[in-house]
């Protein structure tokens, strides 16, 4: 009953052992210093790839063939002057950029290379083809070739240029040199400029400058060969449609001629003779009518002036009259001679009375003269009236003939405006075919030459400096993204606070890897009880009593993830060093498959273990050996157990542990990896705390966390992790943290 008590005061305080948790960061902030960590961990991998791409560089610089560039200037001429004033057939460059491309493309074109090959016989030179390298120094590419060749790749290509004949073999041998040529050229255009550069690329600076040269004087031969072509075109094509013209001229004509003749229409002045009689009587008849009417209004004047007594004296073609006026003139000088005769006489004297006789005939002659005034404008107005019917039978007659004359006026008409349009369009090509006969002999291109090629004094490829230069920055630069891609691969636990961070856990302590020379970890803590091993292990157990201050644990389970993690060296050097400084310890092998500590007591010999004891076949006191060098005691297992997950969990191993706990100080259990087996789980309800052993650098983080996420459903409580088999080196480059960083500075304080 009193064993159960303690069994059940010893889980609950397992429960209440705090965890620590580590902080949650939203987001993950830049430490200038921790990339700078990060170089120095990587330095080697680094330094290798810095010395692999500079050595590459080397070599490439040591196996490539200089080569040298030379350049020509051209600049198409915007301000062309015109001799004529014309729109030309070819009508120059316009300076868009789009135009000053294509003019690059015409250089670049496969015709105008040809000519530049024909012209320096290039497809006889071998760098222009590389059929004629044969029997030279075999570089890189050569080797390259005939490996290529051994194994079957190029002997296709050979045996067909084998069956061509050799003018098929030229064309091809051509080609290439093009295709050579082309990859060679390059031409720029420097932007709000209407310059190009012509840049060619070739193994000997005197080829360079002769053919950057000659292809840009085949460039602007080639422009000058357009035009002239262009306006030859034109020409034969002017002269064939001024014939074609002259014919639909001379067509037009005729055909107006002959409707003229067949509709006798005679034009004078600039109109038909029809038309112009037309207009005459047109113009004669308006005439009679005016005539006409002011005859009629004479007449009707003197109709109403006659109705009134003595009122016909008074019209204007009486008072106009001579006979009229003389008349009149005589009546005056009677009335003259009636006045005085009445004065003198009297009205009855013989004088007075024939006075007034000859007075009343010269009334008569006067009346009479005015009647006959009179019928005269009687007469006018018959003789107006028959004039105006006479003209105006003229006109409807003439105009009845110009009705039946109008169709072929019509037709007349259309003829001409097509004859006048013949004309015009025969006058303009006839002027443009005069124009361009002055503009061919004014042809000149439309680039010139700037700056001609030299020959150029120093290689443009390879650039040695350069090429260094840049090799060294991207040996640093792939360097450093591989040391970060080192880092990022990198899956193992390297300081406390990864671990911390992944776990949740908190970190007990580091172990320092012991070096090969060193012996075994358990020996060294004894001989050397103030090194730095052994000061670890003195930091680890104070971190455990400590993870319970009221109720420090007493037994401790140490397991890890996987097997070959040092948790069975970790067990035994801790039960080592704490014997040794007064601390009864006991250390339980309770791997009871795969025992491990037979290399500690392997000079005593073990007669009774931890199986016999759990089976009953042996009491404590007989199973339990003490180590002589450090007076450690050991309960060892023979892993021949049947049932090793219902030993471990059975009630006699926790009446065991309880009364090993009553006798011993510290009990160190050492149990199989957590993941192999289930061993541990069993156990780990029976202990006081449970330590997780990981190797550094090695375990992945992945499977410790599906480790302790597998022991946290089964409520099993880990108080806290330690990180084994430490490079104290490599680890003091991780920073402050670190226990490698701390050991470097204090390392004399240990005596190793």
């Amino acid at each position: 009953m009193q064993d159960r008590d303690k069994q059940e005061e010893r889980h609950l305080n397992k429960k209440q052992q705090t965890v620590y948790q580590a902080p949650e960061h939203s987001e993950e902030e830049l430490d200038l210093r921790e990339l700078l960590r990060k170089i120095n961990r990587r330095r080697t991998a680094i330094l290798g790839i810095f010395i692999l791409v500079v050595a590459a560089a080397v070599l490439y610089l040591y196996q490539a063939t200089p080569r040298y560039t030379a350049q020509t200037q051209l600049t198409l001429d915007v301000r062309k002057s015109q001799v004529v004033d014309v729109e030309q057939i070819m009508s120059g460059i316009s300076p868009e950029s789009a135009v000053i491309s294509t003019e690059m493309d015409v250089i670049k074109s496969s015709r105008l290379l040809a000519r530049v090959v024909d012209e320096l016989e290039l497809d006889r030179v071998p760098e222009f083809n590389p059929a004629l390298r044969e029997g030279g120094n075999p570089g890189l590419k050569s080797t390259l070739t005939g490996w290529l060749d051994g194994l079957g790749f190029l002997g296709l290509e050979e045996k067909e240029e084998e069956e061509l004949s050799p003018e098929e073999r030229q064309v091809k041998e051509k080609k290439r040199a093009v295709r050579i040529l082309r990859n060679n050229l390059e031409v720029d255009h420097r932007r709000d400029s209407y310059t190009f550069t012509i840049s060619l690329t070739s193994e000997n600076p005197n080829r360079a400058a002769r053919v950057a040269n000659t292809l840009a004087d085949l460039y602007l031969t080639d422009q000058l060969e357009a035009q002239y072509e262009a306006t030859q075109r034109a020409h034969e094509w002017l002269d064939d449609r001024l014939r074609s013209l002259r014919q639909e001229v001379q067509a037009a004509e005729q055909a107006v001629k002959n409707v003229r003749q067949q509709s006798d229409m005679v034009q004078a002045g600039g109109s038909t003779i029809l038309e112009q009689q037309i207009g005459d009587v047109n113009a004669q008849l308006i005439q009679a009518r005016v005539k006409r009417s002011r005859a009629e209004s004479r007449l009707a004047r003197a109709e109403e002036i006659k109705e009134r007594e003595g009122g016909i004296e008074s019209l204007g073609e009486v008072i106009g009259s001579q006979t009229i006026q003389q008349l009149r003139s005589e009546e005056s000088s009677l009335r003259r001679k009636i006045a005085e005769l009445s004065q003198t006489y009297g009205e009855r004297h013989p004088e007075m009375v024939q006075a007034r006789a000859e007075m009343e005939d010269l009334q008569e002659k006067i009346n009479e003269e005015a009647s006959r005034i009179i019928a005269s404008l009687e007469n006018e107005v018959q003789s107006a009236r028959a004039e105006e019917r006479s003209l105006q039978q003229s006109l409807n007659e003439l105009k009845r003939d110009a009705e039946t004359t109008m169709v072929a006026e019509l037709e007349l008409r259309e003829l001409e405006r097509q004859a006048q349009s013949s004309r015009t369009l025969y006058q303009n090509f006839m002027d443009r075919f005069q124009e361009t006969q002055e503009q061919e002999a004014l042809q000149r291109p439309d680039a010139r030459i700037i700056s001609p090629a030299e020959e150029p004094d120093s290689p443009s490829h390879p650039r040695t400096q350069m090429t260094l230069g840049l090799s060294a920055v991207a040996g640093l630069m792939f360097g450093v993204m591989g040391a970060f891609l080192l880092e990022t691969l990198d899956r193992g636990f390297r300081t406390g606070d990864q671990v911390e961070k992944a776990t949740g856990l908190s970190m007990l302590g580091m172990i320092p890897l012991l070096g090969r020379t060193k012996g075994k970890p358990w020996d060294y803590v004894v001989k050397k009880p103030f090194s730095s091993l052994a000061e670890s292990l003195r930091a680890i157990r104070t971190a455990i009593h400590l993870s319970n201050v009221d109720q420090p644990p007493k037994t401790i389970m140490v397991t890890s993830t996987l097997p070959r993690e040092g948790k069975s060296t970790f067990s035994v050097s801790l039960g080592r060093l704490s014997a040794n400084s007064g601390v009864k310890t006991l250390v339980i092998d309770a791997d009871l498959r795969r025992p491990s500590l037979e290399d500690v007591m392997s000079e005593q010999e073990v007669q009774h273990r931890l199986e016999d004891v759990l089976q009953g076949n042996a009491g404590l006191k007989d199973a339990i050996v003490t180590d002589e060098h450090s007076g450690l005691h050991m309960l060892m297992s023979h892993g021949k157990a049947p049932s090793v997950a219902e030993m471990l969990g059975s009630q006699r191993m926790k009446n065991m542990l309880a009364e090993l706990e009553e006798q011993y100080e510290l009990i160190l259990v050492d149990t199989p990896p957590v993941m192999g087996v289930s061993d541990t789980w069993t156990l780990a309800r029976s202990v006081d705390s449970v330590v997780f052993i990981v190797r550094w650098a090695e375990t992945p983080r992945e499977t410790v966390r599906s480790a302790l996420k597998q022991m946290e459903l089964l409520d099993i409580k880990v108080g806290g992790v330690i990180l084994s088999m430490v490079n104290v080196r490599q680890q003091s480059k991780y920073g402050y943290g670190g226990y490698g960083y701390y050991y470097g500075k204090y390392k004399k304080y240990y005596k190793e």
